[in-house]
């Protein structure tokens, strides 16, 4: 479950027990290393981002917040607060999506959405793609097209995608765990998943990963701040719309009319 008492015990045994970084900190590690990197998809509700936060310093613990453009002007201020406990603040990017797969659209979007979080005191030296699962796609597979492209890369040559880039990055073998879908899951292809989705597996719980990242070397860990509740009954009240709401897109997806309004509508998938 997504409690954030939960979280705590989390924190703290992984606190204890890893070297925890931040994603923008990968880069600078040897083969060698052993390392735990946690990292945050803000969507929406910041105030829940810096709840998170707030627990994570509480035990030391330096994560990365990709954060939605789309929340950066009036949020600000919180955004600052959670920089300020350490955390690296950077770009949740989805400027394919918002482009329809215009490259050189997406591109502006991206140049103009750096230079935003630039004059906010966030300087955006890594990224992470958003997925959109109710995206009708023609022509790409998904934002992680975006930095597969190497006129992009040489665009931004100093910014790491923490999912495109990951495994040329690291060079060695590396663990990515992610609150897919109200569960943990270890992702099999983290990579290239949006092309050939290989390899998932289930997680059962947050002990069951700790024996997990306990058996290996490089771990990344990420998570969704809004799917955070304090009590069990916020908790469950949230899984319960969000597999509802889950079902309906399923059942919607195969009404060609209505596929094309879901379509439409797609970014407010990550409000759930």
């Amino acid at each position: 479950m997504f409690i954030y008492s939960h979280w705590k015990k989390f924190c703290k045994e992984v606190s204890d027990k890893y070297n925890c970084i931040r994603v923008d900190e990968i880069p600078s590690q040897t083969l060698e290393s052993d390392w735990v990197a946690i990292k945050h998809d803000v969507e929406t509700n910041t105030r829940k981002a810096l709840k998170i936060a707030q627990i994570e310093n509480k035990y030391n613990i330096r994560a990365t917040y990709y954060v939605q453009s789309y929340l950066l002007t009036d949020n600000a201020d919180i955004l600052k607060e959670i920089s300020d406990l350490g955390h690296e603040v950077s770009y949740h990017y989805d400027v394919l999506d918002s482009n329809n797969g215009n490259f050189e659209a997406a591109i502006e979007e991206f140049s103009d959405t750096i230079s935003k979080f630039k004059s906010h005191g966030f300087l955006v030296n890594t990224v992470c793609p958003h997925g959109n699962p109710i995206m009708r796609r023609e022509g790409w597979h998904s934002n992680k097209d975006f930095f597969r492209n190497k006129r992009i890369v040489s665009l931004y040559p100093k910014i790491f995608d923490v999912v495109v880039h990951a495994r040329e990055i690291i060079k060695s073998n590396f663990l990515y765990i992610s609150d897919a879908g109200y569960g943990w899951k270890l992702i099999g292809n983290v990579d290239e998943n949006d092309i050939n989705n290989i390899g998932d597996m289930d997680i059962h719980g947050l002990s069951a990963m700790l024996k997990l990242i306990s058996n290996n070397k490089k771990v990344i860990i990420s998570s969704h701040p809004h799917r955070w509740s304090s009590n069990r009954s916020k908790f469950y009240s949230q899984i319960i719309l969000f597999k509802f709401l889950k079902w309906s897109a399923k059942l919607v997806k195969n009404i060609p009319i209505l596929k094309d309004i879901l379509h439409k509508f797609y970014y407010l998938a990550k409000k759930f």
